[in-house]
């Protein structure tokens, strides 16, 4: 049997409000919730209730969990602006730029320096990164072909980069 709630809202809501205002610090949030509370048994005519206080209870402290995990979520942490200072900052250095750049060019240049088909099929394997089925395909060789042009492209590259 649904109790009266107008009944039930004027015996329990001051001391409703009273456990949700010492758990929150704010009158104007416990107001809310305990409504809220109130709203919860409206929206639920059906349920049979043993303990309308304990019933009232459960339900605020479950709203009361979620309104503290909705606060969190919500929380940000200022920072102070010297704090910014000591961030890293994860960008390559003008010098680490210019190194790279010297780098790619000189692979570029080693690969110029292979016969063209193996600079090709180096490129597909390599940079576009085809299986040796695929640049075999595309160039209409056999697989075998594409094996002995990257074995002799990675051993041109490391040749050279070793300096010989």
């Amino acid at each position: 049997m649904q109790p009266d709630l107008s009944l039930v809202f004027s015996s329990h809501s001051r001391e409703l409000r009273t456990y949700l205002q010492r758990r929150l610090g704010d009158g104007h949030t416990a107001s809310d919730l305990m409504q809220d509370t109130f709203l919860n048994v409206l929206e639920r005519p059906e349920t049979c209730i043993q303990d309308i206080r304990a019933y009232l209870y459960a339900i605020a402290r479950n709203l009361l969990v979620n309104h503290h995990k909705q606060e969190r979520r919500r929380r940000t942490q200022t920072l102070a602006p010297e704090a910014f200072a000591q961030m890293v900052d994860d960008r390559p250095s003008p010098e680490e730029i210019v190194d790279s750049r010297l780098q790619l060019e000189r692979l570029h240049g080693l690969v110029r320096e292979m016969p063209v088909r193996t600079q090709e099929i180096f490129v597909l394997s390599r940079i576009e990164g085809l299986t040796q089925i695929e640049v075999a395909r595309r160039l209409g060789i056999s697989e075998s072909s594409v094996q002995k042009h990257l074995a002799v492209a990675i051993a041109h590259m490391t040749r050279r980069l070793r300096g010989r």
